[in-house]
Parts: C-alpha cells; structure tokens; sequence
C-alpha cells in the first residue's frame, strides 16, 4: 500500500507548491522521524532542485516516491534522499541545464565579437552547471560524471526499470493507488517549446498560434530565477523574457536594437492576424454577455411590477366578514342572510318576547 506522505510535491519547481522554503518548513516539523515525499513534476528552476536536494540530505531520512512523469529540477530534488522508489507506470527525464538564448540585430564586425563573447561566457556558466549537476547524479548512481553528462546530453526518458539499472532510483514500487500519468496539451506545448522530448507514448497535438504562445510564456524550464542577479550571470529581463515568447509565436528570432524593436511586414502580419482572431472571440463574447443582461434588466422589471402590486394590496386589508354589506339582498327575498342580520334579528326577537 502507498505510505502516507508528509510532503505532495508537484507542478514547477520553484512555485509555491514546490519550493525550498515549504520543503523546509515541513523538515523542520518532522526532525526526528522518516519524511515520505511524494513527486510528480516535470521541472522548473534549477537553483530550487539544488536547494530542496541539499535539504534532504541534511535531514538524512527522506524517501521520495516519483509518480506520473517526472524531469528536469524534480529529479535533482530528489538527489539528497536517502532512498528514492518510482511507480511501475512512470517515467524519469535527465538532460541539460536550459535556458532561452536569442538575438536579432544587424551587426557589424565588432559588435559580432561582442556578443560571440557573451555566448561564451553563458556556454561556460551551462558548462559549469551542468558539472555540478552531473556530480549529483553521480554520487547516487556511483557513476562517472562523464557517463552522466552522456546521458544528459541525450536527454531521453528512462523507463522505470532504466532509471533503476542507472541508480537514479533504489526500487521500482506497484502500488495500485499511485495517480497514472498526465499530460495535459499545455504542458505538452511547454515541454516542446523548451527543447525537451516528450515522454513515452505521448503525441504532440500542434495548438493554435496564441495556445503555444502562452503555453511558452508559462514554460518552468529554465536554470535562470528571475531575480538572478549574481555577478557575471547572464539576466533575463522582463522585456526580454516577452520577445522570447513573442518570438516562439513568430517562429523567429527577435531582439532590441537601441531600445527598439523592428518586424517584418509578415511578422508584423502574424500578429495583425491572431490579434484580429481574439478580437473576434471577445465581440462574440460580449455578445452574448449584452443579450444575457438584457434579460436580467427584463426579469428585474417584471419583479419590480410585481413588487409595486403586493404593495399597493397590502395598504389596506379587506373588510371582515362581518362588515360585509350586500346592498341587494332586499332584491331578493329568498337570498341567504348574513350572519350579522341573523344575530341582529335574534337579539331583536328575545327583546320583543321578554
């Protein structure tokens, strides 16, 4: 049977539900006793895996437990455990360290130099990374880092029963309560947008333009937080951070020139188009939002009409039944008398008698 779990990691490493700071906060609460960890997640910020892997070693007695598809940073995190196990139905992802790299602008001979140098200096900074993380991995797999970095650079899912022969993981687990896993199309779109491979048996359905635009700005993968601010680490701005994710829409590079950006007449057209696309699907919307009040403000006056009658009956109640005179009862000889003549005509009839 499954174990119960301290800890339900999953979604992006680095978000609120996966992050150093609640991995810690429930390490603390449980310094004494074995933490089970449950994962499910296909990455997300390198700095963070690090941190969480580096926590679990220093408890010393965290079993993690890998469901569903598991890559990337939610590997790492796993790393510093004292005992990792995979469901039969998962699968397992290591690869390179990522991170978005574009540039568009026309340049002459010494600005090339430039930045041919600033793409040195990241390739050293992924370099280096990628050393680091491999030393991990090694250390669990008792394996070379060079035969780590091989398999990094493939970057290919594992099967359960390879991520065991590998060393990643200590037992392959049939617990029939473990979640299968999911996929869903936006994480299928964020997955490719980021140059990682999908996972076994699943087919990339190509989205609409805007769908993989936002399935790219939603993307977890990259080793980069965005409040780096580390000396001699490469930043990715919030303006740059957008032109990566327009691009991926535009399917080319783009890049600021003196703090301006020049499109194409088909680029320029691209977005004419998918932006007239959504125009169209909000005036369609609001449509329907205007016939929907139109009926509330119809229902709300019958409500109000009926409202103005229940108060004009109630200003003045009915006379009882006593009070009730019918003018035309001497009309009719035969016609029923009213309660109050007959009282009348009793009292009136003993009075006479006595």
């Amino acid at each position: 049977m499954p174990k119960n779990y301290n800890l339900f990691l999953k979604g992006d490493v680095g978000y609120w539900n996966f992050n150093s700071d609640y991995v810690n906060w429930v390490l603390d609460k449980n310094k004494d006793s074995e933490v089970n960890v449950l994962i499910n997640s296909l990455g997300g910020y390198t700095h963070e895996g690090v941190a969480i892997s580096s926590l679990f070693k220093l408890h010393g007695n965290v079993h993690v437990h890998f469901v569903g598809h598991n890559a990337s940073a939610a590997t790492i995190a796993a790393m510093g455990a004292k005992r990792v196990t995979i469901d039969e139905d998962a699968a397992f992802l290591v690869h390179k360290c990522l991170m978005p790299v574009m540039e568009w602008d026309y340049m002459n001979a010494d600005k090339l130099d430039a930045h041919i140098k600033k793409l040195e200096k990241i390739k050293q900074d992924q370099d280096t990374l990628d050393t680091c993380i491999a030393g991990m991995y090694a250390r669990r797999c008792k394996k070379s880092k060079d035969e780590l970095l091989g398999l990094m650079t493939v970057g290919g899912w594992l099967t359960p029963e390879q991520a065991l022969e590998w060393g990643f993981v200590d037992e392959i687990t049939h617990y029939s309560d473990d979640e299968k896993p999911e996929l869903t199309e936006a994480t299928i779109s964020s997955l490719s947008a980021a140059g990682i491979p999908l996972p076994p048996n699943i087919k990339k359905k190509k989205g609409s333009i805007m769908e993989r635009f936002l399935a790219f700005l939603q993307s977890p993968f990259s080793n980069q937080a965005p409040d780096n601010d580390t000396e001699g680490a490469p930043i990715q701005s919030p303006i740059m951070a957008k032109l990566t994710a327009l691009s991926a829409l535009l399917g080319c590079a783009l890049a600021l020139a003196d703090n301006k950006l020049s499109l194409s007449e088909e680029q320029a057209s691209k977005i004419d188009e998918t932006l007239g696309e959504n125009k169209k699907t909000i005036d369609s919307l609001n449509s329907v939002v205007a016939d929907k009040d139109k009926t509330i403000a119809e229902l709300q006056s019958s409500i109000a009409e009926k409202d103005k009658t229940i108060a004009e009956l109630k200003k003045e109640p009915a006379s009882s039944t006593g009070d009730v005179v019918d003018e035309k009862k001497d009309d009719d000889p035969y016609a029923p008398v009213s309660q109050a003549d007959a009282l009348a005509a009793s009292k009136a009839f003993l009075e006479s008698t006595i």
